[in-house]
């Protein structure tokens, strides 16, 4: 990459969504030459248009029509594998795509429109014998390589402590027992790298206790949050001969190590604690930044993630907007990450910019 294009070294560290599902699609191609300039390395793609579906549901639509109504990246086979072949004509083929398909509630490819290996919910995957759950990890890996994915951003490696916590609620945990969780995620990781997939610890340090949803809100790990339990997945799992390629950082405040940060901000939990107390050398991605939990604006959170040291800085672009006729906001991240680079805001300056464009390419499936 040429060292007089810093906008594009900086998109480089850039995952973003994108609107629209067929090439020639005016949205899609208006993002995608915001996206070609930046230099954006990786794409996450979503079944279901969020600002759309709550419009829909705004104007009395019921739930089950507003999301077929509400496509955003998603609607056949044969539709996914073009549209993710026109991504890597436009943005280039290095170009790592990424989606969320922990199976369940969380599947962005579904039954109904004809994908065929969609995984059950975390609660009931961990009810199958484990010869069961890797082979049926291996037929929902082999599909997503079909259609042109590089990674899947699973396992959820959170522990169900609350049972009436948000992600517990959507059977999105494995079990409340550490050693079940890491078995559990051990066999979803041995099916993807079978076929090729990365996968994606989440999310760093554990949101198994809180009450709060990060999609809304900044929860606060305190009182019952226990790390001897909750980062014991991490622990083994990072302790693997071949760990897992990624892990995602959630946006709640660890007041233990950083009371004024979010995780994905904070320089003592993702450096001190993941990077050095457990080792990890793989791709640090963050939430999304369009959350709620991540601050005031996606732009200020992907400068704080990135000046604390994480890898793929991500942004679905589905949650607010942009509204209709509204540029994509990857332009704006790229310039915002040059600015905090030529700050001195990001420790080791270009030469590290760089060194983390590698890591993330290196997810590129070959």
């Amino acid at each position: 990459m040429s060292p007089s294009d810093p906008v594009r070294r900086a998109g480089a560290l850039l995952s973003v969504g994108v609107r629209g599902a067929v090439p020639g699609d005016p949205r899609l191609e208006a993002d995608l030459d915001v996206c070609a300039a930046a230099g954006v390395g990786s794409v996450v793609l979503f079944d279901v248009d969020v600002p759309r579906y709550r419009a829909l549901l705004a104007q009395g639509a019921a739930p089950d029509d507003a999301r077929r109504a509400a496509v955003r990246n998603v609607e056949s086979p044969e539709q996914l594998a073009a549209l993710c072949a026109h991504l890597r004509a436009r943005l280039g083929d290095g170009l790592v795509i990424l989606v969320d398909q922990e199976g369940g509630a969380v599947a962005r490819l579904r039954p109904e429109r004809g994908f065929r290996a969609t995984l059950p919910s975390a609660a009931a995957f961990a009810r199958l014998p484990s010869a069961e759950r890797v082979a049926a990890s291996r037929r929902q890996a082999r599909e997503l390589a079909e259609l042109g994915f590089d990674g899947n951003l699973a396992p959820v490696v959170d522990l169900a402590v609350r049972p009436d916590g948000p992600l517990a609620r959507k059977e999105r945990t494995f079990d409340a027992d550490p050693g079940a969780v890491v078995a559990c995620a051990r066999d979803l990781v041995a099916g993807h790298r079978a076929e090729g997939l990365v996968t994606c610890l989440k999310h760093f340090p554990g949101l198994g206790s809180p009450e709060l949803d990060t999609h809304r809100a900044r929860p606060v790990l305190g009182d019952t949050y226990d790390p001897d339990r909750e980062l014991h997945p991490y622990r083994a799992l990072l302790a693997d001969p071949v760990p897992p390629e990624m892990v995602m950082a959630s946006h709640a405040v660890w007041a233990a190590v950083d009371p004024d940060r979010p995780s994905s901000a904070s320089p003592a939990v993702l450096g001190g604690v993941l990077r050095e107390e457990l080792g990890f050398q793989g791709v640090v991605a963050t939430d999304s930044l369009d959350m709620g939990g991540a601050g005031q604006g996606s732009v200020p959170a992907a400068v704080a993630a990135l000046a604390a040291g994480a890898d793929l800085l991500m942004d679905a672009v589905n949650l607010d907007g942009p509204a209709e006729g509204v540029h994509h906001p990857a332009g704006a991240l790229a310039h915002a990450l040059v600015e905090a680079v030529e700050s001195g805001a990001v420790e080791g300056g270009w030469p590290e910019m760089d060194r983390r464009a590698v890591r993330v390419r290196g997810l590129r499936r070959s």
